[in-house]
């Protein structure tokens, strides 16, 4: 084994076995006992893992003795070659030139995507555990100091004390610079901006997703966007609109006089592709702020609506074979007070028909279809249906329909549709019908893959019955196969992979 690929529980355990031959547990019991599990993360179940491993590749043995008349335990001796991985393993570790990660980096990084009343909340909690850390540690250094403990575990926990304690005073920063930081005054450059700030410009940024999620998040604080010139603000109360306030050309802010004037500014942002923004999680209100009456999704539809610029749309409607699904649930729908462009195209929505689709269907033209999709995904509505979903729906509607073809030269008249019926009426019980030999498929498109495939399976199994009752169990058979290789190569795949193809096997 390399030095690069040893683990840390591997080089320990080497370290033990250099002492005396021990077994597995003996070698766990020794860990806890000089309280080694205390700063390094090392389970039983790692030590069993560590020592196969080892064992393996050679740098210990494993004998079997019989202990006190009890059952025979495996002991682990190091081999010379374990001997030789250690000490090359020990030069790597004593002169490490990896790299230091801080687990706690990752969460400060997204730390202005995070609440910020909820955030010092968890972050009180991350210093309460850091106290008493550093009180345990503390202990153990005055127990231990004047009972003979080597130095070497003595500067381990020394080790420990300084970190926990440099730790500490860095997040008591973190904390009392949240708490302490003001609102950044405009944009103007090197204005004081706090920790909780998100910042950038708008052609990087699609507006209608950095206000869900100030939503989702329920954020409190104060989003500002300017193309240089018109200074607009909007701000947060727990992700709900509350005020709003409109500049225009470095004047000074006068009041608006109402609530729909200043909507109307608000909503010619969703149309801007150049400018920047700042969201600050502080909030601060001046005279010249009018309150709101709406939800953030009725303020994003309302703007989503004036967007005219296909740049824009192909944010979320990249094309017109971009399949949707239902995104939120159907009790919303009457709070958001749809178009009726827009109720026709969510009552369409099938996660099977694309957006050109759609628009035939509906005889509207095809921008304007995909400006009600985009508006529709920007507030949540509609989502960009399950890849996955999507192939399973079309290869079950392609067997299903196949095989329904496919018994055309057994019935008693091309018009008899017994067969069918009898399908139809085995199945009841699904959202899934036949219809003239075409496939009327009403499942919830929030339905999971899972759950789906079930369904899909258990439609397929009947009709198979049903088929192999009423024509031969070989002519079923057959059918079923003759579908299957019809289907385009990547869909008879699709097929082997959720079990469609074994059903006539079966």
């Amino acid at each position: 084994m390399s030095p690069a690929a040893m683990t840390k529980t591997d080089l320990l355990l080497l370290g033990l076995l250099l002492d005396r031959p021990m077994h597995g547990y003996e070698l766990y019991q020794q860990i806890q006992a000089e309280g080694i599990d205390g700063w390094l993360p090392v389970s039983a179940a790692g030590v069993y893992y560590s020592l196969r491993k080892l064992r393996d590749q050679g740098l210990v043995a494993e004998t079997r003795q019989r202990a006190g008349g009890g059952a025979r335990k495996s002991i682990y001796h190091q081999t010379e070659r374990g001997r030789g991985a250690f000490f090359e393993s020990m030069e790597v570790e004593l002169a490490s030139h990896e790299e230091t990660y801080l687990d706690l980096d990752l969460a400060i990084y997204l730390l202005n995507k995070y609440p910020l009343q909820r955030a010092l909340s968890q972050l009180a909690q991350r210093q309460a555990f850091l106290d008493g850390q550093a009180q345990e540690v503390q202990v153990a250094v005055a127990s231990e100091g004047g009972n003979g403990l080597s130095p070497l575990k003595l500067a381990i926990l020394d080790h420990r004390r300084r970190f926990l304690e440099m730790e500490r005073e860095w997040l008591a920063d973190v904390i009392r610079s949240i708490r302490e930081s003001g609102e950044a005054p405009g944009f103007r450059e090197g204005a004081r901006q706090g920790l909780m700030v998100l910042s950038g410009e708008l052609r990087h940024h699609h507006l209608p997703d950095l206000v869900r999620l100030i939503a989702s998040g329920q954020h409190s604080g104060t989003l500002r966007v300017t193309d240089g010139a018109d200074l607009r603000t909007l701000s947060f109360e727990e992700g709900r609109p509350a005020y709003a306030s409109y500049v225009h050309g470095g004047d000074p802010p006068v009041p608006l006089s109402s609530c729909d004037e200043v909507l109307d500014g608000l909503c010619d942002l969703f149309r801007w592709q150049e400018g920047r923004f700042t969201f600050d999680q502080q909030t601060e209100y001046g005279a010249w702020s009018v309150p709101l009456e709406c939800s953030a999704e009725e303020l994003m539809l309302r703007g989503c609506r004036r967007v005219d610029n296909w740049a824009i749309i192909q944010n979320l409607v990249p094309s017109g074979d971009t399949i949707f699904e239902l995104g939120s649930a159907p009790e919303r729908l009457p709070a958001l007070a749809l178009l009726p462009g827009e109720e026709r195209v969510v009552a369409t929505v099938d996660g099977v028909k694309d957006v050109a689709t759609v628009a035939r269907e509906l005889d509207l033209t095809f921008f304007e279809t995909c400006r009600i999709f985009y508006c529709l995904a920007a507030i949540g509505m509609l989502r960009t249906a399950d890849l996955e979903k999507i192939r399973m729906r079309r290869v079950f509607r392609e067997i299903a329909e196949l095989v329904c073809t496919g018994t055309l030269p057994w019935r008693a008249s091309p018009d008899d549709r017994s067969c069918e019926e009898e399908v139809n009426e085995r199945v009841g019980h699904l959202p899934l019908r036949l219809d003239d030999g075409r496939i009327e498929d009403r499942t919830d498109p929030q339905l999971g893959t899972e759950e789906l495939k079930e369904m899909y399976q258990c439609f397929l199994a009947e009709q198979f019955r049903v088929i192999s009752r009423r024509f031969g169990h070989s002519n079923a058979r057959q059918t079923f196969e003759r579908a299957l290789r019809q289907l385009a190569p990547e869909l008879q795949a699709v097929a082997h992979r959720h079990g469609f193809d074994r059903l006539a096997t079966n």
